[in-house]
């Protein structure tokens, strides 16, 4: 199976999470310009339990997703730095593992953020063409993240 990765921006996010864009959104972002500075911040906070910061680099896309992870403690914010990055994620079926037909892919690009509700399965992002840094924004919990196999077929992420 092939999942094409589309701009988050001609994707519907919502029954996922939130998706901001940083630059353009007038309704959920602050805009404020000077001359020294611009800047843009969202109107509500983007989890909602105390956030630990992270930094990952994801290796380069395509590739052929093999596992995912959910929280159900958290929501999980993830950014895009510079370089445009290709994230998966699929609905939870409960106690079921990922399964291949639900997942859907989108590239973030600069200024592009997306917060994943809570148990929504996703991987770690990975960068067009070569590996590329994120940040994300997350609760730690109580254990580590399990990483869960994907169902049913394998699943090669295009974009």
């Amino acid at each position: 199976m092939t999942v094409t990765a589309v701009e988050i921006k001609d994707f519907n996010f919502t029954q996922y999470g939130i998706y901001y864009n940083m630059l353009e959104d007038q309704q959920n972002i602050m805009h404020c310009k000077t001359d020294v500075f611009e800047d843009h911040m969202t109107r509500l906070p983007l989890i909602d339990t105390p956030g630990h910061l992270g930094y990952t680099i994801g290796q380069s896309a395509p590739y052929v997703l093999k596992s995912m992870e959910k929280h159900d403690h958290t929501r999980e914010a993830l950014f895009c730095m510079s370089e445009p990055i290709v994230v998966c994620f699929a609905k939870s079926l409960g106690a079921l593992p990922p399964q291949a037909e639900d997942v859907r892919a989108v590239i973030l690009r600069q200024g592009d953020v997306i917060v994943l509700e809570r148990n929504i399965w996703h991987d770690a992002c990975h960068g067009l063409g070569r590996p590329a840094p994120y940040y994300y924004l997350a609760s730690r919990g109580a254990n580590p993240a399990r990483w869960v196999d994907v169902e049913k077929k394998e699943v090669k992420v295009i974009y």
